[in-house]
């Protein structure tokens, strides 16, 4: 099969190969899947350069690259809930190729018809979902949402919307035809033209009130900033790390005002879904699939055009999600 590979650590552009490599045969428990589609995500370049845990780095040489996926199921696993030809989502690794032995219990059934586009992009939608939820930010209240132009952060404005939550949407600059107000969001703040520091640009749009939450996906003085102006038993919730710098946070404003800094990584990046997240997962999937939710995806490509995929989610990652197809 045609695959995939890493055999040295470093970025996907500088390290990853596409080779014939034997299909792989499932062990005891594992489900053998014919891949459809795999999206290029942030997690995938964190993985080819080490940056994982130790339980989740690359084993080299012959690494398959690639975190989340969507197939057809070919052998079942012993799932008896699962059939061949099923349409399956899973977060497992191993999926930039044309077929994955994946553990049974990470496979997440879709109905025959979802469509792939929305399917291939379930990891974001999950992380929205989460990160929203870990805001605790309240229907009135004001949470700030960092690169506002990414498939996770947009979802997070749609999802707030209908939560009735206010969202000030920092964005490195304004992009003609991408239109967030539309989406939801109630301002949007463009680092490139900022007169004034983010913070006082964000008070500004807030009419003086401060944040009740804030989802961050850069880190460095963008947090620093937003953190500044976080309110009493605020939330901030780190989902990225665009910025590798240092942020800064005032240990008694984070004491006094009850306040909470916490990572959220993708709920199934060491476990699979338990059955009791069979309702939860229902309702991800039920808004991912609402037509009225954006999904923005900027190319689909061959995994021989793998190249071209990579460079265009470096070059403009505000653009919207690229999609390898099988």
């Amino acid at each position: 099969m045609k695959a995939l590979v890493q055999d040295r650590i470093g970025p996907p552009l500088e390290v990853v190969e596409l080779r014939e490599i034997p299909d792989p045969v499932p062990e005891p428990g594992e489900a053998l899947v014919r891949i459809v589609a795999a999206g290029i995500h942030p997690g995938d370049f964190f993985f080819t350069q080490g940056q994982y845990p130790e339980a989740k780095r690359p084993a080299l040489p012959g690494q398959i690259v690639g975190n989340h996926g969507v197939g057809r199921v070919v052998e079942t696993g012993g799932r008896a809930d699962l059939a061949p030809g099923m349409l399956v989502a899973f977060s497992a690794g191993r999926v930039w190729a044309e077929y994955a032995a994946v553990d049974a219990r990470a496979l997440i059934p879709l109905p025959d018809d979802y469509p792939i586009d929305r399917a291939v992009q379930l990891m974001p939608a999950i992380t929205a979902r989460d990160a929203l939820d870990a805001s605790e930010v309240g229907s009135g209240q004001w949470l700030a949402v960092t690169a506002g132009h990414s498939l996770v952060s947009t979802l997070v404005i749609q999802m707030a919307r209908r939560r009735g939550v206010k969202v000030a949407a920092i964005v490195r600059r304004r992009i003609a035809g991408r239109d967030l107000e539309a989406l939801g969001a109630d301002a949007v703040i463009a680092l490139s033209d900022l007169e004034t520091p983010l913070g006082e640009a964000v008070l500004g749009a807030t009419d003086g009130a401060a944040l009740s939450g804030v989802i961050d996906a850069v880190g460095g003085e963008v947090l620093t900033q937003l953190l500044g102006v976080l309110g009493f038993r605020g939330r901030g919730i780190i989902v990225g790390a665009y910025d590798l710098r240092p942020f800064q946070a005032g240990a008694l404003k984070v004491l006094m005002d009850l306040q909470e800094i916490r990572s959220y990584v993708y709920r199934y990046f060491l476990s699979p879904p338990p059955a009791a997240d069979a309702d939860y997962l229902a309702g991800v999937l039920a808004e991912l699939a609402d037509p009225a939710i954006e999904v923005r995806i900027a190319g689909r490509w061959s995994i021989g055009d793998y190249r071209k995929a990579l460079e265009a989610t470096v070059a403009h990652p505000e653009e919207g999600k690229h999609v390898l197809m099988f």
